[in-house]
């Protein structure tokens, strides 16, 4: 490895569980100098600059007055980056766009933010990541293990959170780069699993959603549901809460075999996995419903609830009629 490599100059915490060097086919990458258990902070960075318009509408021009704003040690920092660990970008914006992330934005009044991260633009991307960029509740961005890391292995994270419900090539096109982790190499049993189980778990989220991928409706030449009379109660949300609870339980099981479900996905799926249960009146499937959310797997959770699958509760129509008003339907 070169010393004279300009990421090798980069300001990297001492306290940093990781190191910056070479990664085969992915230019530069950041590597685990100790094992990092499940769960750990790796890195939190303030964003070098913030640039708060539409990035479709960012141009040089815009760059180059947040840059003209930094200081003299700053400007070194941003003037080594490389396209993809190797030749300088051919303008500004190019860079900021290959090394930005969005921000999350709590007033919609305001443009959305992007800031420039030097560090966290290191980390590769990967459809079987160990770790993970939660969503930002300011300018500060961290990622986390989402399990355990060996030292030596790539921290790698994913790049569209999305990327749960699509197959290989409609990854490798969103990306437009392919990937070469154990979901993407072609003609592996675990890669046809996978493209299975994804497309599954696509399918399952419209179940419960009534809506597809980035809150489309599926059309007739692309549908994942080919039962219409199942898909048509998905969009109208009148599911029995018995299907509901089934299909949210299986979503848990595939994304556990494809080794997406971390911590931080459970936590996000896990309010509308208690309403779900809370919302039974029946007392029986009330009964039951609470005896398979307290099993200690998902898959045992699945196997309870599956007895459930079917049966109607005297709080179906309610809930449905619930969630047509929240979706606008009624």
């Amino acid at each position: 490895m070169s010393t004279t490599h300009s990421y090798l100059h980069f300001q990297v915490p001492s306290d940093v569980s990781f190191e910056l060097k070479p990664s085969p086919g992915k230019g530069w990458g950041a590597f685990a100098t100790r094992r990092i258990g499940r769960g750990s902070l790796i890195l939190s960075e303030k964003p070098l600059f913030v640039i708060r318009r539409p990035h479709t509408e960012i141009t040089d021009y815009h760059v180059a007055i947040a840059f003209q704003r930094l200081s003299a040690s700053q400007k070194a920092q941003f003037l080594l980056l490389r396209d993809n660990g190797s030749r300088p970008f051919t303008s500004m914006n190019e860079a900021f766009a290959e090394n930005s992330f969005n921000l999350a934005n709590s007033d919609r009044d305001d443009h959305p933010a992007y800031g420039l991260f030097l560090l966290h633009s290191r980390f590769n991307h990967s459809c079987l990541p160990n770790s993970k960029v939660p969503t930002p509740s300011g300018e500060i961005i961290s990622i986390f293990a989402t399990r355990d890391i060996d030292s030596g292995e790539e921290i790698t994270f994913c790049y569209d959170t999305g990327f749960e419900g699509m197959i290989r090539d409609e990854r490798h096109k969103a990306l437009r780069f392919a990937c070469d982790c154990k979901a993407c190499l072609p003609g592996t049993p675990f890669q046809q699993l996978s493209d299975m189980r994804r497309r599954l778990i696509r399918g399952l989220q419209y179940l419960l959603l009534g809506v597809d991928l980035g809150g489309q409706r599926q059309i007739s030449h692309s549908t994942i549901i080919i039962d219409s009379k199942l898909k048509i109660a998905a969009e109208t949300f009148r599911l029995p809460l018995s299907s509901r609870l089934v299909y949210n339980l299986l979503s848990h099981v595939l994304l556990e075999e494809e080794g997406l479900l971390d911590d931080f996905m459970i936590e996000r799926l896990r309010p509308s996995l208690i309403h779900t249960v809370a919302c039974f009146e029946t007392d029986s499937n009330s009964s039951l419903a609470r005896h398979a959310i307290i099993q200690e797997t998902w898959q045992k959770k699945l196997d309870v609830a599956f007895t459930l699958y079917g049966r109607k509760d005297a709080a179906d129509h309610e809930v449905s009629l619930l969630l047509q008003r929240l979706r606008g339907l009624s």
